[in-house]
């Protein structure tokens, strides 16, 4: 047998790992912006710096606070964006969200800005995780980002958001 294997059986090994397998899993989701013939993107930037595979099925978007002159449909205030997609050990893959929020915004006409809140679902080995990104505010025009700021945690009305909506909750996840 491998030296390796015996290792992992010591006993101060063992109190130094997560309790769970998937904890032990380095992935990082994250909102941003990308820059491509003048026009600004946003997009869900997924990292798997991990060595093993991660499966992420869905991003739920919640939009709070939501400020729009003219909106061609109803504002849903919430989408969900399916991935599908499977992540490789060191792997990153970059999703657009700019479709989703305009769409979930009602399809506004004009500027338009509100809060994001995202929780990505993904799988790794028999465990589905839920990674609860930070709040964002974003400012937008149609499908292009003018403005995308992370949100302090002090912030007030992220506190009371916080207390009122989980997009981890059943009635978010499907």
């Amino acid at each position: 047998m491998d030296e390796r294997y015996w290792i992992r059986l010591l006993p101060w090994r063992q109190k130094n790992k997560a309790n769970s397998k998937s904890a032990q899993i380095k992935f990082a989701p994250k909102l941003g912006m990308t820059h491509n013939d003048g026009w600004a993107y946003l997009e869900l930037q997924l990292v798997n710096r991990s060595s093993w595979w991660v499966w992420v099925k869905e991003a739920t978007l919640v939009l709070i606070d939501l400020d729009a002159e003219s909106q061609a449909e109803i504002s849903t205030g919430e989408a969900k964006l399916k991935i599908h997609q499977n992540m490789l050990s060191s792997e990153e893959l970059s999703v657009s969200l700019a479709r989703t929020i305009y769409d979930a915004a009602g399809k506004p006409q004009g500027p338009y800005s509100c809060f994001v809140l995202t929780n990505v679902l993904y799988r790794v080995f028999d465990e589905w995780c839920n990674a609860q990104l930070e709040a964002y505010h974003v400012e937008m025009e149609a499908l292009s980002v003018i403005d995308l700021r992370k949100v302090h945690r002090d912030n007030k009305k992220i506190k009371q958001i916080n207390g009122l909506v989980d997009p981890t909750t059943k009635e978010h996840q499907g």
